[in-house]
């Protein structure tokens, strides 16, 4: 009996020796590949993914082996042997050789109480809490990716993965009490909320919802918003988000707070702040930005430089722009602008759209002009700018492709936008759409991102308060009502922008269409799996189909039809259309600069619009369906263009061709000649013509044989047949 006792004896004290302890403290001196054993509490569950974080008295350390860890819980004492390693600059247990769940049910370490500042190695991989929290994009919705947060007049961000339990609930408006563990990536400081339980409302009384404009008019709109308990209803307003001047007091006591706004000025930019009182306690939202109705004619041109299929045209043909005539567009509307120019493009190598802006800095107009700062601008290096250029981003990109035209003018007020850069290849080569919209509330939003980043109202750029990325603003209006049409702007990364085109995809009943360049979020991959799944028809063309992270495998896994692209060039598109084939299920568009990715979300400068109409949605399902069959070949939209007339003479031709033009438009027309074989032997660009012009073209060089001049406004195209001699 004795020899056995000796021998268990033994045992134990080699089993001790094997797994012999470390307090959690001491193991996170140790050095890579080092093997060590801790023993700790588990102190977060699978919303963080596989990855559980231990704590004991000392310290707290992270263990990432998913064979292991997926099945431990939160309160478990666990001890483990493994592998020091790293990953993003965060330590953690790898490799784990041994592992023990020594109870269930523990009480958690209680929260460090810490400010933002405070994040760091002192507290990584330990329960933290931060008190005072205001998060960015309050009364926004949870996406995957980091979100910044402000406590203490200090900054960090919370990070969220795919899956996460917060994902698609409302960013609380009031300031709430953050518990979480601490965390790093790539030495920037995060705080991981594990669930709802994690966000404490730091007040009995707040705010649910923020105010909603509804019921837009050229002087009149109305906010409606939620408490959680009842209060009373009073907005304060004015056009100057610092000193809101104007009050409406309604009083009353309510959870459902409704007012409106009236005896405003068309085309204007309001800012207003929702407040109510329960007695003794103010609730009141963020100061937020509302457009009114503007006079303008609300005109909406939309093109693509691809093919497009007018055979299933419903309301209106879809316009598939040569090169040239898209380009000339462009250029027309920098001749037309009188006053103001503000043009923000990733890249630019058209030497034409260059000397157009140095042209109006000629006659007197202001431009403005914002690059990406990483990527080649040769226009403007081919073509020195007589206008203020400034760049932006050097840490992501800035991506935008807008301009802004006349933006204090009614009548004459322009945006130009889209997914086109301003390059040779994105004009002739890839798939594009751009969209000219007229509208004076529109331009007055977009001034406002671009003077955010150009660092002031200047002409020139205030270099020392210009924003780009995530130290931008929620700051612009979202709502807007074109020409009757109701639509949405957003601005990466400050607007949630991958929330709003989430909250579209998710409203298809019946159909779904997208095409984009690069799709890697998964949050958006789990909106049209699940409307999929619901029984909505989806196809999507996805370009970059082997980005890291990229969606089109599982979509196709998942029973999506989908398609890469075969067609020479690239969709550079990034596009959705939602129940196109049901006029009474809002039919939806989201177009602009956003790609699907994360970076697009959390640090590029991005903008989208999404567009609630049936007829665009049509339009754009023609082009959809061009890319979708693979249509290379065709001629842009041809029909009889409507007060515009053409006569050509001599024909048979042998030294000049005269053209007369009757024009009742004042648009540019592109002028083309195309040989017996489709290939462009001529193009020019006229701007500006009205009533009867003559215009005359040297033939001489042309071959003997059949040519077609053709002439294209607007994105409709008439041509003549002539004979060379």
């Amino acid at each position: 009996m004795k020899k056995l006792l000796t021998v268990l004896t033994i045992l134990v004290a080699f089993a001790n020796i094997l797994f012999a302890q470390s307090d959690i403290a001491d193991a996170r001196t140790y050095a890579q590949g080092q093997t060590l054993t801790v023993t700790g509490i588990v102190i977060n569950d699978g919303s963080l993914g596989p990855i559980r974080y231990l704590q004991d008295g000392t310290a707290g350390i992270p263990v990432y082996d998913p064979s292991v860890t997926n099945n431990w819980n939160i309160g478990d004492e666990v001890t483990v042997t493994g592998e020091m390693g790293q990953f993003n600059g965060l330590i953690q247990i790898t490799n784990t050789t041994a592992s023990n769940v020594n109870s269930t049910g523990n009480t958690l370490p209680a929260p460090q109480v810490v400010t933002p500042a405070q994040l760091g190695a002192a507290n990584e991989a330990e329960l933290i809490k931060v008190n005072a929290v205001t998060f960015s994009n309050a009364g926004g919705v949870f996406t995957n990716g980091t979100l910044s947060f402000t406590a203490n007049g200090e900054t960090s961000q919370i990070y969220l993965r795919s899956g996460h339990p917060l994902i698609g609930s409302t960013i609380p408006l009031t300031p709430v009490n953050l518990t979480g563990v601490s965390s790093q990536f790539s030495s920037t400081p995060q705080v991981l909320p594990r669930d709802a339980n994690d966000i404490d409302i730091a007040s009995a009384f707040y705010l649910t919802s923020l105010p909603e404009q509804s019921a837009m008019t050229t002087t009149d709109f109305t906010l409606t918003w939620n408490t959680n308990v009842a209060g009373s209803t009073k907005v304060i307003y004015g056009t100057d988000p610092n000193n809101l001047t104007q009050t409406l007091d309604l009083g009353g006591s309510t959870t459902t707070h409704t007012i409106t706004l009236t005896g405003l000025t068309p085309g204007t930019i309001y800012y207003a702040q929702a407040i109510s009182n329960n007695g003794s306690t103010d609730a009141t939202s963020t100061v937020e930005a509302y457009a009114t109705v503007s006079t303008s004619s609300g005109k909406i041109d939309i093109h693509f430089n691809g093919v497009v299929d007018n055979s299933i045209a419903t309301i209106d043909s879809a316009n598939h722009a040569t090169p040239a005539a898209l380009e000339g567009k462009v250029i027309y509307k920098i001749n037309q602008a009188t006053t103001t120019i503000d043009m923000c493009v990733y890249n630019i190598n058209r030497d034409g759209i260059v000397q157009a802006l140095n042209d109006a800095v000629n006659r007197g107009v202001t431009v403005r002009y914002i690059k990406a700062n990483a990527t080649a601008n040769f226009a403007l290096q081919n073509v020195p700018p007589l206008f203020p250029v400034l760049g932006g981003n050097g840490s992501a990109l800035m991506h935008n492709k807008f301009i802004v035209i006349d933006r204090d003018d009614a009548d004459k007020a322009e945006v130009i936008m889209g997914s086109m850069n301003f390059t040779q290849q994105n004009i002739a080569d890839d798939f594009n759409n751009v969209l000219f919209i007229q509208d004076q509330s529109l331009a007055r939003a977009y001034t406002l991102e671009f003077e955010e980043m150009w660092g002031g109202s200047g002409d020139n750029p205030g270099i020392f308060n210009a924003k780009f990325g995530d130290l931008k603003e929620k700051n612009t209006p979202k709502k807007f009502l074109i020409d009757g049409i109701p639509m949405e702007l957003y601005f990466s990364p400050s607007d949630g922008t991958t929330a709003a085109i989430s909250e579209a995809l998710q409203t298809a009943d019946v159909d779904l269409k997208f095409a984009v360049l690069t799709f890697t979020r998964n949050d958006l991959r789990d909106d049209i799996i699940n409307a999929h799944n619901a029984g909505v028809q989806v196809r999507g063309i996805i370009e970059n189909i082997n980005d890291t992270g990229g969606e089109f495998a599982t979509l196709q896994s998942a029973g999506i039809q989908m398609k890469d692209h075969p067609e020479s060039g690239s969709i550079h598109h990034k596009y959705a259309i939602i129940d196109e084939g049901d006029v009474n299920s809002d039919p939806i568009v989201v177009t602009g600069s956003h790609n699907w990715s994360s970076a697009a979300e959390t640090s590029n400068d991005e903008n989208t619009l999404i567009i609630h109409d049936a007829a665009i949605a049509n339009i754009f399902a023609q082009e959809f369906n061009a890319r979708w069959l693979g249509q290379t070949t065709g001629t842009p939209t041809v029909r009889e263009i409507n007060g515009f007339e053409t006569a050509i003479f001599p024909n048979p031709v042998q030294e000049f061709i005269n053209l007369t033009i009757d024009n009742d438009i004042v648009e540019a027309t592109t002028i083309s000649i195309i040989d017996g074989n489709g290939r462009t032997v001529y193009t020019e660009v006229l701007s500006n013509i009205q009533g009867q012009t003559t215009h005359q073209i040297d033939a001489s060089k042309l071959t003997k044989g059949i040519y077609f001049v053709t002439f294209e406004v607007n994105g409709i195209l008439t041509f003549e047949k002539i004979v060379k001699m």
